[in-house]
């Protein structure tokens, strides 16, 4: 009776009821065990797990009093609901994310079928055939008329007794957390883009405002000026320099509007929209102040820096593909076994059906094969000491961003504060010369002066607010919080973290 084809490339053992076949098969899977075991324990001296050795200080160097961790919803410390609705919408509607996200969906959907290797391969088949030769020749030859019909199932599972499966499932399920640190990432950099397209806005408006007012009062001083030279206080070289302060001032708008619309549309293609709807994104009104530093500790920014987590992760990944590689070496085994039915009818005669069973084992192992498998070993060396290198230097680099972070924005902040105090005595210098003009007692190019240390002194002011409020993102940027409060549910932070292998 014809058997069934198999789908498996096993050694078949024909003639022996399934309970020889089982008996069989025992005797090759208890050898190939034992030849398992002491390839397991050769894989696990040869193969080393690669782990950042950077020494992290107790503190920051340029680290202020406050050693609190810095809040998550870093955002809404500058108490802006406009910015806070800003990063929530993008958050939800950017494109970049999106991406990122369907990444993530692919890294999972690779790792489901790395690990799908580990269980065995279930299948159905179903095969017929018919043969017929005609009455003429074939019945003075004696050659019969076959019909063949049957279907069966197929089990096929390679053991993975040297741990290759195993160790290349792990590292599709690191590669799939590097991709979800991928998106923190992305997060991160998007909702830090929002908050400093915000504050450049903020600042562009504000500086545009200053130029106005001033501009309004340079005016006034001009048609002062004008009447004075008509009854002959004045000359004619007082009313040009007058009308050039006037004029200069008012050239300076026309920039910062043009930075204001940039920034915005620069916004509105962050939250999801097009910069044709951004005239919309409307600041709130009031002065926005930046808030104290909170920096934490060096240690605990490892665990927040997405980009530090997903070079983690990367090695974790790098690790595994250095055992997998290493068990290559080892021998690997596979089984295989086909149940199932089969009819046969011959010359129109029903035969009837009956049962088959297949049980095989095949067990394999690399002697010679010009150097791949040495190949792949070095390649997967080179890899991971590759992603050794790069987790250090992202958590070296990771560091330094936030010292620098930290030092910019301390000394940002005293000069803020000195420019506030010339802003100030630059109001009062300019009272006083147009008092004393007023009454006579200066000409025009003391008050002029006076006009241009305010001007100067106030756009100075409000500059270096901006670039405070901007410092502080870059702070909370290099910190790398912010991503925490839009996960999702069903994967928690804390559980992430958990996860994590602690960095020495």
């Amino acid at each position: 009776m014809p058997r069934p084809p198999t789908s498996h490339p096993l050694t078949r053992c024909a003639g022996r009821t399934p309970l020889q076949h089982a008996e069989r098969l025992l005797g090759v899977v208890v050898g190939a065990a034992l030849a398992a075991s002491i390839a397991l324990v050769l894989t696990g001296c040869s193969t080393e797990t690669a782990k950042p050795s950077v020494p992290l200080a107790a503190k920051f160097a340029a680290s202020t009093a406050s050693e609190m961790e810095p809040e998550a919803a870093w955002w809404e410390t500058f108490n802006d609901p406009v910015l806070t609705d800003l990063v929530r919408r993008a958050m939800h509607e950017n494109r970049d994310i999106k991406i990122a996200a369907e990444r993530v969906r692919t890294a999972r959907a690779g790792e489901t079928i790395s690990r799908s290797w580990l269980f065995p391969s279930v299948g159905m088949s179903a095969f017929g055939s018919d043969s017929s030769s005609g009455y003429s020749t074939a019945k003075k030859q004696g050659v019969p008329d076959t019909k063949t019909v049957g279907a069966g199932l197929d089990v096929s599972w390679e053991l993975d007794l040297s741990g290759r499966l195993r160790a290349g499932a792990a590292a599709a399920e690191a590669e799939a957390l590097a991709a979800e640190d991928g998106v923190r990432g992305v997060r991160l950099l998007v909702m830090s883009d929002v908050a400093s397209n915000y504050f450049t806005l903020v600042g562009a408006l504000r500086q545009a405002e200053t130029l106005r007012a001033i501009s309004t009062a340079q005016d006034e001083t001009l048609r002062l000026v004008n009447a004075r030279h008509r009854v002959g206080l004045a000359t004619a070289f007082d009313v040009e320099r007058a009308q050039t302060d006037a004029a200069s001032a008012r050239a300076q708008i026309p920039a910062l509007e043009t930075q204001a619309a940039v920034a915005r549309h620069r916004i509105a293609v962050l939250i999801g929209d097009q910069a044709f709807n951004a005239a919309s994104i409307q600041p709130s009104p009031g002065n926005v102040v930046a808030p104290a530093a909170r920096q934490g500790q060096p240690a605990t920014l490892l665990q927040r820096r997405p980009d530090v987590l997903a070079l983690m992760a990367q090695l974790d990944a790098a690790n595994a593909r250095r055992q997998q590689a290493a068990a290559e070496w080892f021998p690997r085994l596979f089984l295989g076994a086909s149940y199932g039915r089969q009819g046969l009818e011959m010359n129109g005669l029903d035969l009837g059906a009956a049962r088959f069973t297949n049980v095989a084992a095949l067990l394999t192992m690399p002697i010679f094969n010009a150097g791949r498998t040495r190949a792949i070993n070095e390649v997967a060396e080179s890899g991971q000491r590759e992603a050794l290198l790069r987790a250090e230097d992202g958590i070296v680099r990771a560091l330094e961003d936030v010292e620098n972070a930290l030092v910019t924005q301390t000394q940002e902040r005293q000069r803020a504060q000195s420019l506030q105090s010339a802003t100030e005595s630059a109001e009062a210098a300019l009272s006083h010369a147009q008092s004393l003009y007023d009454r006579g007692q200066i000409d025009l190019l003391p008050l002029l002066d006076s006009q241009r240390a305010r001007l100067a002194a106030r756009l100075n002011a409000n500059e270096s607010n901006t670039r405070l409020l901007l410092d502080s993102v870059q702070l909370y940027k290099a910190l790398g919080g912010g991503w925490q409060v839009f996960e999702h549910p069903a994967t928690p932070t804390a559980t992430i973290e958990a996860d994590r292998p602690p960095l020495s």
